[in-house]
């Protein structure tokens, strides 16, 4: 506890403390006047004195958790200042500064509550933008660059994220080399074909009656018929 915080304490219940010992004679001397009985009037300020006591506490304690206050509290509070100060006026001098003096303890304690729960929402507010997440703490990597160390919420989002789709599984190699070599032998036969009914057709020619490249005509004119399948290397 800092000496901040102690002064702060000491003043109120100073305070407190001279506000309830002069509501309390006060109330005693109104309560014998009017004619209430000594075992009564006596006993009769703890009443509103306690209630002060029960609702300033009740005020601090929802400011301190945030909370609204509530209007029962405030009343509460309200109506024990009133009838302190009422006590207090009616028991002084007929005199305007006599009734003044009077009702300066009551007076001094509603804004001490007033000022201790003002102070207990300001220190209970958070610091910062609340609507931000946690910043990600940088730390080094390897090579010593800096990286983001990953946060709970990115640990979150990965761990609910949608599956990606299934691959779909490719056939055997078996079956795919048997169907690319029969079509390239196909293709083959093809470019005899066409070459034995047209001696002068140019690749060019050849390679869009086939729908295939120049170069994988050429191949297969200068690998000749009687080898087997060329490998097709695609579009050049």
């Amino acid at each position: 506890m800092n000496p901040t915080r102690i002064a702060r304490n000491l003043s109120t219940a100073a305070v407190a403390s001279i506000a309830a010992w002069s509501s309390w004679s006060h109330m005693v001397h109104v309560a014998l006047r009017f004619g209430e009985r000594p075992e009564v009037a006596y006993v009769l300020p703890i009443s509103v004195d306690g209630m002060l006591i029960v609702a300033s506490t009740v005020m601090v304690d929802d400011q301190r958790a945030g909370r609204p206050v509530r209007w029962s509290a405030r009343i509460a509070f309200l109506a024990g200042v009133t009838a302190s100060v009422a006590a207090n006026i009616t028991a002084a001098q007929p005199t305007l500064g006599a009734r003044i003096v009077a009702a300066w303890p009551a007076v001094a304690l509603l804004l001490v509550v007033e000022i201790l729960s003002r102070a207990r929402q300001t220190s209970a507010e958070p610091e910062g933008d609340p609507g931000l997440g946690p910043v990600p703490t940088p730390t080094a990597s390897g090579d010593g660059h800096p990286i983001l160390a990953e946060t709970a919420s990115t640990k979150s989002s990965s761990s609910t994220a949608v599956p990606s789709p299934k691959r779909r599984t490719p056939p055997s190699s078996a079956w795919t080399s048997d169907r690319r070599r029969r079509r390239e032998g196909g293709t083959s036969e093809a470019v005899s074909r066409i070459r034995a009914d047209d001696p002068h057709a140019s690749t060019a020619d050849i390679a869009t009656q086939l729908g295939v490249t120049e170069r994988h005509v050429r191949r297969l004119l200068n690998a000749g018929a009687t080898q087997g399948p060329i490998p097709d290397d695609g579009p050049s």
